[in-house]
């Protein structure tokens, strides 16, 4: 080909029988992603540093020399988590293997063994979270590590950004996330409903259209469907489709909150670790009362509108 492709998509040869197979979640049966070896090249690791994920989910990621790989510069790459990074033995100094997955999201495949000269370091896993500075656990059946702070401001963070991103805020990106966060003008996405005007046109980049703009996306975000208010919330292992069982199965969010772990395991599909983040997650005072925030606002909890 005269560009770049990372990969092809393979179908069945025939519409009707395309349509007869039908999908799952997103997924056609009838086509399938087949993606080329992803592209590699050998950098200097100059550090790892630690994110915190919006499940306070403490996640580690390489700081590199920047290389470029696939005809893009690259100077920060994934490192999965600490268990992967124990396992390949990778360490702060080494010469280390860049691999871009799909040609989009790079990581350390492992170090370059034979070229270590003894200066390398061994990372050590944080004992306090990176962000709020509070002890962090572990659990005995996964390999993460959580910061379990409910007031963690990176966490804050990336919640809001889930949120905004799976209620479709229009125009609403990650910076401007951090901005309002920054500037104390929300804590919970729940605080998105009582922004004003006056404030956000002090904020740096907004003027009065693109003030008016974010303000009546926030607003159209009421309307939702129910299952993408589920979604939403944040609810660990709760994305596009266990939302749509859900809201199959629950009138409103209220009935949802309500379930027991039983109940939530008689549900096709629903597997009992799912069943129990569920529980988990409404039995937190804060949560209801962030549920409790968004249905004082306006936000449809409810099937007023059809399930897409």
């Amino acid at each position: 080909l005269p560009y770049e492709a990372d990969g092809l998509v393979i179908k069945v040869d025939d519409l009707s029988v395309q349509e007869a197979m039908g999908v799952v979640g997103r997924a056609p049966r009838g086509a399938v992603a087949f993606k080329f070896p992803g592209r590699e090249a050998t950098t200097q690791l100059l550090n790892i540093g630690v994110n915190v994920g919006r499940t306070g989910a403490l996640v580690p990621y390489a700081i590199l020399e920047p290389v470029e790989v696939a005809g893009v510069t690259i100077q920060q790459a994934t490192l999965h988590n600490f268990e992967d990074l124990r396992r390949k033995d990778i360490r702060i100094g080494d010469r280390v293997l860049v691999r871009r997955a799909g040609d989009v999201i790079p990581y350390v495949v492992g170090p370059v063994v034979e070229a270590r000269n003894g200066d390398e370091e061994v990372f050590r896993p944080p004992e306090v979270c990176p962000s709020c500075h509070q002890p962090v656990v572990s659990r005995a059946d996964e390999v993460a590590i959580y910061c379990v702070n409910v007031d963690c401001p990176e966490q804050r963070i990336q919640h809001v950004k889930h949120f905004v991103s799976v209620m479709d805020v229009e125009g609403m990106g990650e910076r401007t996330v951090e901005l309002l966060v920054e500037e104390g003008l929300i804590r919970t996405a729940a605080d998105l409903y009582g922004l004003e005007w006056e404030k956000l046109l002090g904020l740096e980049g907004f003027a009065e259209k693109s003030t008016a703009n974010l303000l009546a996306a926030i607003q159209a975000t009421k309307e939702r469907p129910l299952a993408q208010v589920i979604a939403a919330l944040g609810i660990r292992g709760v994305g596009g489709i266990v939302s749509r069982t859900l809201a199959e199965h629950y009138d409103s969010i209220q009935d949802l909150s309500q379930a027991t772990q039983d109940d939530l395991e008689r549900i096709p599909g629903l597997g009992p670790h799912t069943a129990e983040a569920i529980v988990t997650w409404f039995d937190q005072s804060q949560n209801r009362a962030f549920v409790e925030k968004l249905e004082q606002a306006g936000v449809n909890m409810r099937h007023t509108t059809p399930v897409q």
